[in-house]
């Protein structure tokens, strides 16, 4: 793979090729322009109709070189299904029309069932990275923030960066690392005397991470579910950490 053009012309760096599972340009719809054809799609069963975001001038003040989510009825879903004790890396900007508990991008089962992984602003608009085990108990919670607080309607660049060893990550704002996530929960369930769990555990059931759902992109576990602003530029990595620079070449990109 020799990097791919965009809508806008642009070229995928070669140091960014490595480990490239998907980049959403966002650039007018939803389609992957890595080269590996993970286009973004509507859920559809039983999550809520949605027609996609909107799109809206860029960064660089493109025309539909962004898009836009309303906070009611827009998002999109992409396979991306990175494991906990995989290498993996989320990168994007966005531009948020509320700091605060507004939910980036996450998996679940189904509405209001389990969750995955996902990547929120917090009630008190930090970026945060978490996961749980069950949504009944909230049994192993892995979540870190960002010691830096976003502000609505500034365009900001979010990156969270997972290791595979040690099954954790770092969160970083605007390339500066400013987070590491942990197990915060090593206890047993009052009510049913069962110990939560701790590490790494995947599959279909209800365990920390599932897999073989959807990443909903605009929408999370928690209410509000829709994302409210602009996204640009999100990257997908698997099977790769990114480092410092990387990070740097990725904010750099128009």
């Amino acid at each position: 793979m020799n990097g791919f053009n965009s809508t806008n012309g642009f070229q995928i760096p070669p140091t960014l090729i490595s480990g490239l599972y998907a980049w959403y340009p966002l650039d007018g719809n939803t389609n992957d322009l890595s080269g590996n054809a993970h286009h973004g799609y509507s859920p559809g069963s039983f999550w809520p109709v949605t027609s996609g975001p909107s799109y809206s001038l860029s960064r660089s003040n493109l025309p539909n070189g962004t898009a836009s989510f309303n906070g009611t009825d827009q998002f999109f879903a992409s396979d991306f299904n990175p494991l906990c004790n995989e290498d993996f890396a989320i990168a994007l900007w966005i531009f948020p029309h509320n700091a605060t508990n507004n939910q980036i991008m996450g998996f679940q089962q189904g509405i209001g069932y389990n969750p995955g992984a996902r990547l929120l602003l917090d009630a008190t608009g930090h970026a945060e990275f978490s996961s749980f085990f069950s949504f009944w108990d909230n049994a192993n919670l892995t979540v870190g923030t960002s010691s830096t607080v976003l502000s609505a309607n500034v365009w900001t660049h979010i990156t969270y960066v997972h290791s595979g060893a040690t099954q954790q990550g770092t969160i970083w704002v605007n390339g500066v690392n400013v987070g590491v996530t942990s197990d915060s929960i090593n206890s047993f369930d009052p009510g049913t005397g069962d110990p939560y769990v701790t590490g790494c555990v995947t599959g279909s059931a209800p365990f920390q991470w599932w897999a073989g759902t959807p990443l909903n992109i605009g929408y999370g576990y928690s209410n509000p579910r829709f994302f409210t602003g602009r996204m640009d530029d999100i990257w997908f990595f698997q099977g790769r950490q990114l480092s410092a620079g990387d990070i740097s070449t990725l904010m750099s990109l128009p």
